[in-house]
Parts: C-alpha cells; structure tokens; sequence
C-alpha cells in the first residue's frame, strides 16, 4: 500500500549530467533512501570513480571507497530537472460528510460544506512529516488536495470536495506534483530528511 518508485531513467541522466564536474558521489545515509547498491552502480556506470559511503555500507557499494573529501558530491539528487522518486499510498477508505465535520485528532479541521473525506494509507510512521500539517497536499489524479487534521501515523485524510475518488485509487504524497521541495518547506524538513525517513515497510520499487 506504501511504494517509494525510485526513477531509473530519470537518476541515470541526472547522475551523468554530474560527471563531469565530480569523480567522487557521496551515498551516505543510505544514498538518501534510494540505497547504496542500485545507486552506485548506476553511478559507475555513468562514470564516478570513487564513492563516500559509511562503513556500515562499504560491502554494499559497486565503486572504490574514497578516503578522502577533494572532489565528493554532496546531495547528489538535488536540483534534478525532474522527479527522481515517487511516494506513493493506496486510498483505503472514501467517505461523504456534513458540513462542519471534525477531522483526525484534537478536531482541528472542520469541513467547511458537504464534502468527501479519503483515507490515505501512509503517515508519520511511513515518512509522510506531520509537520507539514496544516498546509500540506497530496495528489489523486493529477489534482491537489489538502491535507484535513493532523497526519496520523498511518494515515491521513483528505478533503477532496466533490471528486470522484475510489477506494484503490492512487495518492502521489510527492513526486512531479507536490514536488520534494513544496514538502520540504509545508514540512520545514529539508529534501535530503524526508527522503532518509521513508520507513521500512514503504517499498521501494526502480521503474
């Protein structure tokens, strides 16, 4: 229900647009949550020489190990001209209420008018911030809606008026649209955290 699709294409161009300028990328922290070993190998692939890894990582990594900092690559993913990963959530409930409806804890979002409400099935314990509420959005169909109450933690809800949403429909938390960096600042977590926070059991998937 939770999926992390990690874009192939998209990290493999971006990486090679960085050559160029580094012999050294640095895939600390877990390579930012796209893992060590895909990462390097494209890396490699697209010509890095050498990689910063932590040593809990070493073993993982397709590229020599830097010993030293001269030349490393830091955030590696961002300013990319587009999306290099995808989060994604399943919509596991869809319900239709009143007008001046209480939403998630502490009743801090009211409905405004009839409305629909959709369950998410991603929060805190998956990676979705729940300091991006309120003011954050998410995605069904190409179309943002916001966030109503507090992110839960393992869910939350969205307020999507009349749109005609099912249960199994796809919700974009970020990737092209809401991008990274509009959750980062919702969030006031930078890129690189958020990415480091997608749990576990969110599944990571190269497309």
């Amino acid at each position: 229900m939770r999926r992390a699709l990690l874009a192939t294409e998209a990290v493999t161009k971006h990486l090679a647009s960085l050559v160029s300028q580094h012999d050294v990328i640095d895939l600390r922290a877990d390579a930012y949550g796209f893992g060590v070993k895909a990462t390097s190998r494209i890396a490699a692939e697209v010509g890095f020489q050498s990689a910063l890894v932590s040593p809990a990582h070493n073993a993982q990594c397709a590229l020599p190990v830097s010993t030293g900092s001269s030349g490393s690559l830091t955030r590696w993913w961002d300013k990319a001209p587009q999306a290099l990963i995808s989060f994604q959530a399943d919509i596991i409930s869809v319900k239709r209420v009143k007008a001046n409806t209480a939403v998630s804890y502490g009743y801090e979002y009211r409905t405004t008018s009839d409305t629909t409400l959709v369950l998410v099935s991603a929060g805190f314990s998956d990676g979705v911030a729940r300091t991006a509420s309120p003011g954050a959005h998410i995605s069904l169909g190409g179309e943002l809606f916001p966030i109503a109450g507090r992110i839960a933690m393992d869910q939350c809800v969205l307020d999507v008026g009349q749109a005609a949403v099912a249960i199994g429909d796809v919700a974009t938390i970020w990737g092209e649209s809401p991008s990274l960096d509009q959750w980062s600042l919702w969030s006031g977590r930078s890129s690189g955290a958020l990415l480091a926070h997608l749990a576990p059991r969110v599944v990571r998937q190269w497309t």
